[in-house]
């Protein structure tokens, strides 16, 4: 079966050397979770010649292809990952879409997507009993190189969403949508959602933001750390020392009296 799967490739990446794809966008989605972690989703749309629908299709249903092959099959440049951790990426799967065909051309459309998460994303510091700060890395991206440095690029579109209980307490340049306000202090509130259209430099991107921990969480860790506290002294030397004090203390005490 795994040799079948080996032919059909094969036999995808030759049809796919006379294929002919074209890259119209992309859009990235940088969903950071509460523990700094993040899921990405990348969508490359594509527009297909009547002669490469066939491969298209076929590849559709093709379980063993890769990043690579699909980068093989259309010749894309957009087709790959675009955010990175320091943390190698998990869960990684190539999903392509159903062709659309347009009603005023012969070519159609197609849209790629790629999913995958990511492991220790946004760097967390505790920043007061219940506040923490993330701070979102700009050496993430890996999107177009200038000479002046990294760009979003032209018909790309990044949006970045951050826990709905965050308050932002920086963020440059203003994304493309929402139009945001910022209060006395310079922070953005109730907003979680930010989409970034090219181009646009990346080199001075920022963004950084806090959150309030349900009270909870800072009850919770404070008895963690009692006992963890509790449970280091009785295993030192004067704890295991005071603990066979009492212990001879107890023995001493409910022995019957002569």
């Amino acid at each position: 079966m795994r040799k079948l799967g080996i032919f059909l490739v094969v036999v995808l990446l030759m049809l796919a050397v006379r294929a002919d794809f074209h890259d119209l966008s992309l859009s990235v989605t940088v969903k950071i979770n509460t523990n700094g972690s993040a899921h990405v989703t990348e969508r490359v749309r594509l527009t297909i010649d009547p002669s490469s629908v066939d491969i298209y299709n076929r590849s559709m249903y093709s379980r063993n292809l890769t990043i690579m092959d699909w980068q093989q099959i259309t010749n894309s440049k957009l087709l790959r990952q675009h955010i990175f951790s320091p943390v190698s990426v998990s869960n990684m799967k190539v999903v392509p879409e159903n062709l659309n065909n347009y009603s005023f051309s012969t070519a159609s459309a197609a849209v790629i997507k790629l999913d995958y998460e990511l492991e220790k994303f946004v760097p967390i510091n505790q920043t007061g009993p219940r506040t923490v700060l993330y701070a979102f890395n700009k050496s993430s991206f890996s999107f177009e190189h200038s000479p002046s440095g990294q760009i979003l690029p032209q018909d790309t579109e990044l949006t970045i969403i951050i826990p709905p209980d965050s308050i932002v307490t920086s963020i440059s340049p203003d994304p493309d949508e929402p139009s945001i306000t910022r209060d006395y202090l310079g922070q953005v509130m109730r907003v979680s959602n930010f989409t970034w259209r090219g181009t646009i430099p990346l080199m001075d991107f920022e963004l950084t933001f806090t959150r309030e921990e349900p009270i909870g969480v800072e009850v919770s860790r404070f008895f963690e750390d009692i006992e963890m506290n509790a449970l280091s002294f009785i295993l030192s030397t004067p704890g295991i020392i005071l603990t066979l004090l009492v212990l001879i203390a107890v023995v001493y005490i409910t022995l019957p009296k002569r």
